[in-house]
């Protein structure tokens, strides 16, 4: 079941077509959503004594990647995003996908920051791997206002995977991605990569308003520096009183891959950067591959807080 997208009025928005965004790739290429990271969202939200599981809101939820497992949970799923286009494809994919599923789907074309879900009826609310692109302060406060007392915000985002195990080709891998960061400049990706950068240690959670904050770091090698593009940041939010865990060599964030991943993985970022203006930084790399795949570990960030 689901009800037809509502749109809002459009605006200059971060990962949009208009930037290259192309979900085919995105699909291929990224990481898929592996069952436990579902299992640190439930855990969570389970702990509390009145916990109830009614409705889920993806918010930012491009193609419905997150919506799909939120699914096989929520008997209501709200699937949003700003972009043109985006939730219609959502709604095409999460049709097909979840066919014999008893969800119903609520669709609606609209940003973070301001939201038309009426406020305290939103159990659980993600947003997975978009805060970056929004005004984080006021996307805070709408997620708060959209949730029932003791809901769950979810907040994620997972960075550049590093190659395990070739420390030549780490070093070249490291060099293109300083490419990229590069041409990641202007208004709207400094203010996106100083947000990245930090891990989400700059989003704040004010006493009073949020309690149970607790920031989860998967593969970081115990350092923040992981996750770092370039020098690029914003002051920590972190508070005494939260809880800071890190997990290290989570399989369900690691694989193996070749040169051909790594290329197409580069181009599902945005801006996208042009194969050729750097050959020889790609041939560098298939050197030092040796034409073998590689282990690869992805450091992922998610942040849980209850609305107090």
């Amino acid at each position: 079941m689901s009800t037809a997208v509502q749109a809002s009025p459009a605006k200059e928005l971060g990962f949009s077509y208009k930037q290259g965004v192309n979900w085919s790739e995105y699909l291929d290429f990224r990481p898929v959503y592996p069952p436990s990271f579902f299992e640190h969202i439930y855990t969570y939200h389970a702990q509390k004594p009145n916990s109830s599981w009614s409705v889920a809101h993806d918010i930012g939820a491009g193609c419905g990647v997150v919506s799909a497992g939120l699914a096989s949970k929520f008997p209501r799923v709200i699937v949003s995003d700003p972009n043109d286009g985006f939730v219609t494809l959502a709604q095409t994919l999460l049709e097909k996908d979840t066919a014999s599923s008893s969800t119903s789907f609520r669709f609606l074309q609209e940003g973070a920051e301001k939201s038309s879900v009426d406020a305290g009826t939103v159990d659980v609310a993600i947003a997975a791997e978009c805060i970056q692109w929004t005004d984080t302060a006021t996307a805070i406060r709408e997620i708060r206002r959209e949730l029932k007392v003791g809901g769950t915000s979810v907040i994620t985002h997972y960075t550049v995977p590093r190659i395990v195990g070739n420390n030549e080709a780490q070093k070249v891998w490291k060099a293109i991605w300083d490419e990229y960061a590069r041409r990641a400049t202007g208004p709207l990706l400094d203010h996106a990569v100083s947000i990245v950068n930090t891990a989400l240690d700059c989003l704040e959670f004010p006493e009073g308003e949020w309690e149970g904050v607790r920031r989860i770091h998967v593969n970081a090698q115990g350092s923040l520096e992981s996750y770092r593009l370039d020098s690029r940041s914003r002051e920590s939010k972190v508070r005494d009183s939260e809880e800071v865990a890190w997990v290290e060599g989570d399989d369900d964030w690691a694989d193996e891959q070749g040169l051909a991943w790594f290329k197409g993985y580069l181009a599902t970022w945005v801006p996208v950067v042009p194969e050729q203006e750097i050959q020889h930084l790609w041939a560098e790399l298939e050197t030092a591959l040796g034409g073998q795949k590689v282990r690869i570990e992805t450091p992922l960030t998610i942040v849980f807080a209850t609305k107090a």
